[in-house]
């Protein structure tokens, strides 16, 4: 799985260009979050305006986008969301997909049933 967000020992990670806080992940990755946590991304339209973990991406919407019309979709961790994710970060227009795509890989992945999820 390529780009900026991996799993590592159940735990989701980010690479940074910057030199992150020491882990034992190494210099240039920043925690994301817990297995057990989820994902989320920001949309404006279908524009993808914010992407990470959840809580982050609420906080986001609360604080800077609150004027705006906001949908945030949240799914739980897997290597099939998190390559979904590092899809829609390498290329934004692929956020207006994440409702089908998240779908289709709740259908095949039957414990992962109910994606899309959206908070209440």
């Amino acid at each position: 799985m390529e780009g900026p967000y991996f799993i590592e020992h159940g735990d989701v990670w980010i690479r940074t260009s910057e030199a992150a806080k020491p882990s034992f992940i190494g210099t240039n990755a920043r925690h994301v979050c817990d297995g057990t946590e989820e994902l989320a991304i920001a949309l404006i339209g279908e524009a993808m305006m914010k992407h990470g973990n959840a809580k982050s991406v609420d906080a986001w919407v609360k604080g800077k986008a609150a004027a705006f019309e906001v949908t945030i979709v949240r799914f739980p961790v897997s290597p099939e969301t998190v390559d979904e994710l590092n899809k829609c970060a390498a290329n934004t227009t692929r956020a207006a997909s994440i409702v089908a795509n998240l779908t289709a890989i709740g259908e095949a992945r039957p414990e992962l049933s109910g994606l899309p999820r959206y908070p209440r």
